[in-house]
């Protein structure tokens, strides 16, 4: 599922199972309650996007990080 433009979708509830998101495009996309837990290679800007109630795990969550320049250490 890589390069996905979902500028403007509305992906409510959806669930991205173990899903490359890699070069994927979300800009002004809903994806509130939605399950990316498995997801990984996903660059999504909170500021951009709706994501209340969305699911990370702690392994991926890097991926909304990414658009603060912040560095995550183990």
């Amino acid at each position: 599922m890589q390069q996905v433009d979902f500028t403007e979708a509305e992906i409510k509830h959806g669930t991205f199972n173990t899903c490359d998101l890699k070069n994927s495009t979300f800009d002004r996309t809903n994806i509130e309650h939605a399950d990316f837990t498995s997801a990984y290679n996903f660059n999504i800007n909170p500021n951009f996007n709706q994501i209340k109630h969305a699911s990370f795990s702690k392994e991926n969550i890097s991926g909304l990080l990414n658009s603060f320049h912040i560095k995550i250490k183990n």
